[in-house]
């Protein structure tokens, strides 16, 4: 038998850079080794780093126990080795000097087994590095090895996981995006021109398209000393122009020779992969790039990401059994070669509590779409993405005609996740001659279902419907039904924007497109309640004009037969969507008798069809009228409950209007008590609330890009509200109030949770903006108590106080308790944020002078 030196720790792999980030994978495997787990494996895509993070572990455990390591690099063994020949390339690597007779297995067992002085098994670790194209052999014989030597812990890094009883998987994705811009900019440093503070939404655009992965960062650094920032994120299409592949190699020397490109990184793991894998592999490339969640993202996006097993199945599975079964996808098949796929770190999994989706990061779904657009002169992938059009484009149309009913947060879940996709087959589409009606009913689809008020995107949607629109155009059979249709969702979608210059240019162009027959010069705008033969659609945006801009009565009668003109030819949503601002109509312009009658059934309707989103707003409708015409005190609670709806549901625009209304219903209760002269100190109290909200649902009005004057109703009750409160007030304590909430974090849904009644300023964090921006309470103390307040914060017990002060302990005690309550906190460690900046000093000469306690 060939012997080595043994590895000890002075043998592992060297770093070549600074090690950056993987505190929380880190913590993970501290934990895993000293509890004594027998088979730790870091599983990630090839070059995700998984070497380096398994070196820097095993050197801090050995710094902190001096527990031996040994390292077995198997990278260079042929594919498929069987456990005798990675048998004896451990014992090259490990065994230290062997004269005797014994087998390389026992020589391995005797190395790795160590006992103390009275016999005691004692621990010892083995990193087997790069397992997966050895897999078979490689768990053979770690599973023998555990079996053999006890106390024996296995290190393994490997794109799949090993598959023993009682391995314990760590997974290492993607950076978190602080750790990646902080790797990209020290890799950049390297190449002589470092990034400048006003590049870094350059560098960071870059790690995000390279999906944070830090090999393919390194390379992409070092492409710094070819190219400029912006021609290196300019290859980084993601589509057909994506020049990543073609990189030139990084590193000759010092690297692995599968990392010296990221071609060469993907084509390792692909290599690996059986027939059918291959080719599910390649098909996927269809569907649109996924993304690794950030582990470090304090407020994390919902499931946004990927494609649901039932897309792969109907886009990549073979319609027909003809050809050769190898190279043939059976529908039944796809799960379990996505599951394969998956394990072998190629595909990305998306989980969540009821759903699994499955995504190619980007950097393989160039890979994988280069190689098929190559299959049979590119022909499979023009009919494969077709074929994903029609799927989207179905399923579009199946969620728009069901959504009213208790499937209608499951199918907006199913649009708000699939957005990638439907961006996809829309710009296919518009790239295909002939499909772009295809394209144009997903648009519409989507602004019917109302998805882009949950994706906080109206403008993306209109510019889809708008494109779309124009290319049906220059089709010879021009489907003018779903364009006249197309035509009035823009016109309402742009009145929400608060854009009417173009939503009436819109309109104008559907009724002209709906009455051809027209005579010259008719108006139709004279005269809105007149019955002229529209379409529901166009009555639904004729009627949205009356109310967002006129604030004409007439668009209650017109929502009314909008509402009619759906439900004849069955259209549910249609119907649903015309009757809530049928309600909405009436309760901002009708009659009492209007408002309340028809937004009661509107609420009854909507609880009965099951469709939570419906019923919210149902909801808010109620809401309007009972403070409008009704009793706002249950106008309150109704609102409370919308909105909370609403928060779960993530409706951002359901939302932004709850908390406006509320500031209306409290406008209704002030008005009422200063008419009565009754319940003043209850006045006061709600119109601080309405100045408060009034702040923050401006912060909120600008996040979300909504210019509250170009919707008209809306934007006469909150200046009435304003009002309101600043009579009460005055306008020194109106702004004051406004300009607390302003500083409320929209991000935290902490205005929402003020609405609510479960957030309250005087109980914030000490360094909250809102505490921040008070006047201090300091020089509410007394000399005496500042003096004691000093010593608090810099740590002194109240016994080393009064003795500091030559006070009783019982006076410090009575002081300590007036501090708490004169500047509003419950925690000596709340101190310090109130200490002026000239006495901070003072702070620091007390901790210094702390006396020690025994």
């Amino acid at each position: 038998m060939t012997v080595r030196p043994s590895l000890d720790t002075g043998s592992l792999p060297a770093s070549t850079s600074d090690f950056v980030g993987r505190e929380r994978e880190l913590a993970k495997i501290a934990a895993l080794l000293l509890n004594g787990t027998r088979l730790i494996t870091l599983i990630g895509s090839g070059g995700i780093g998984k070497t380096r993070l398994a070196t820097e572990a095993v050197q801090r455990y050995h710094r902190a126990r001096r527990v031996p390591v040994y390292w077995v690099r198997l990278a260079r063994l042929a594919k498929d080795s069987d456990a005798s020949e990675v048998e004896d390339e451990l014992a090259q690597a490990i065994v230290d000097a062997d004269f005797s007779g014994r087998s390389a297995w026992a020589a391995l067992v005797d190395t790795l087994t160590r006992t103390d002085a009275v016999g005691r098994k004692l621990q010892s670790v083995l990193v087997m590095d790069n397992c997966e194209h050895v897999l078979a052999g490689a768990g053979q014989l770690i599973a023998d090895l555990l079996a053999a030597v006890p106390h024996l812990t296995v290190v393994a890094t490997s794109r799949e996981a090993i598959g023993w009883v009682d391995e314990q998987l760590v997974a290492v994705p993607s950076l978190p995006r602080e750790q990646a811009l902080a790797l990209f900019r020290a890799r950049a440093e390297l190449t002589g021109l470092p990034v400048a503070d006003d590049q870094l939404e350059l560098a960071e655009a870059i790690c995000r398209h390279v999906h944070n992965h830090p090999l393919y960062i390194r390379l992409a650094a070092a492409r710094l000393l070819r190219q400029p920032l912006s021609r290196i994120l300019q290859d980084l299409s993601g589509e057909a122009t994506d020049r990543r592949l073609r990189w030139s190699n990084g590193p000759r020397v010092g690297a692995d020779e599968r990392h010296r490109g990221i071609r060469d990184v993907i084509a390792w793991s692909f290599d690996l992969c059986r027939d059918k894998e291959r080719l599910l592999f390649e098909r996927m490339s269809v569907f649109a790039a996924g993304y690794d969640i950030d582990p470090d993202d304090s407020s994390p996006s919902l499931l946004e990401v990927g494609a649901e097993l039932a897309a792969i199945e109907g886009v990549c599975a073979d319609l027909d059994d003809t050809g050769d079964p190898a190279v043939r996808i059976a529908r039944d098949e796809v799960e379990d070669l996505l599951e394969r796929l998956a394990a072998q770190s190629l595909v990305t999994v998306h989980m969540s509590a009821t759903t699994v989706r499955y995504s190619l990061l980007e950097s393989f779904r160039v890979f994988a779409q280069q190689r098929l657009c190559e299959r049979e002169g590119g022909q499979e992938w023009v009919q494969l993405t077709a074929r994903h059009r029609r799927y989207y484009r179905d399923k579009v149309l199946e969620a728009q005609a069901n959504w009213y009913s208790p499937a209608e947060q499951e199918l907006l879940d199913w649009a708000r996740a699939s957005w990638g996709n439907l961006h996809s087959a829309i710009d296919g589409s518009l790239a295909t001659p002939g499909d772009a009606a295809i394209g144009l009913e997903i648009a519409i689809g989507l602004i019917a279902l109302r998805a882009p008020f949950f994706r906080g995107s109206l403008r993306e949607s209109r510019r889809w419907a708008e494109r779309t629109l124009a290319a049906t155009r220059d089709q010879e059979s021009a489907p003018l039904e779903l364009q006249i249709t197309a035509m009035a969702l823009i016109s309402w979608i742009s009145r929400c924007q608060g854009v009417h210059e173009d939503a009436d240019r819109m309109l104008d162009a559907c009724v002209a497109a709906s009455l051809p027959d027209a005579a010259a010069g008719f108006d139709w705008r004279l005269t809105p309640e007149s019955e002229l033969g529209l379409p529901a659609p166009v009555e639904f945006a004729c009627g949205s004009e009356l109310l967002l801009v006129q604030q004409d009565p007439r668009a209650v009668t017109v929502f009314a037969r909008s509402r009619e003109k759906f439900a004849a030819r069955g259209d549910l949503g249609g119907t649903a969507m015309s009757e809530l601002f049928e309600a909405l109509a009436a309760g901002f312009l009708g009659t009492s008798a209007q408002a309340l009658d028809i937004a009661r059934r509107h609420l009854d309707n909507a609880a009965a069809s099951g469709a939570g989103w419906a019923k919210s707003w149902a909801e808010l409708a109620w809401t309007i009228a009972l403070t409008k015409h009704g009793d706002p005190n249950e106008a309150l609670a109704v609102g409370r409950t919308a909105l909370a709806n609403q928060l779960v549901m993530h409706d951002q625009w359901g939302a932004l209007w709850a908390i406006h209304i509320r500031t209306w219903t409290l406008a209704r209760m002030v008005a009422r008590a200063q008419a009565e002269q009754a319940r003043l100190g209850h006045a006061k109290a709600w119109a601080t609330e309405i100045a408060q909200l009034i702040g923050g649902v401006a912060t909120l009005r600008r996040k979300l890009g909504v210019n509250l004057a170009n919707l008209a109703p809306f934007a006469t009750e909150t200046d009435e509200a304003v009002a309101t409160a600043r009579s009460v007030l005055g306008a020194a304590d109106y702004a004051v109030a406004e300009r607390e909430g302003s500083l409320l974090h929209p991000e935290h849904d902490e205005v929402a949770r003020l609405a609510l009644g479960t957030l309250v300023l005087d109980e914030l964090e000490v360094d909250h903006p809102v505490r921040r921006h008070r006047p201090s309470p300091w020089h509410e103390l007394s000399v005496a108590e500042q003096d004691v307040a000093i010593l608090a914060a810099a740590g002194w017990t109240n016994t080393a106080i009064a003795a500091r002060r030559g006070s009783s302990f019982k006076t410090v005690n009575a002081q300590m308790v007036s501090i708490f309550q004169k500047l509003m906190i419950n925690s000596r460690a709340d101190i310090a944020a109130f200490v002026p900046a000239e006495r901070r000093g003072d702070v620091a000469s007390a901790v210094a002078s702390r006396p020690k306690q025994r």
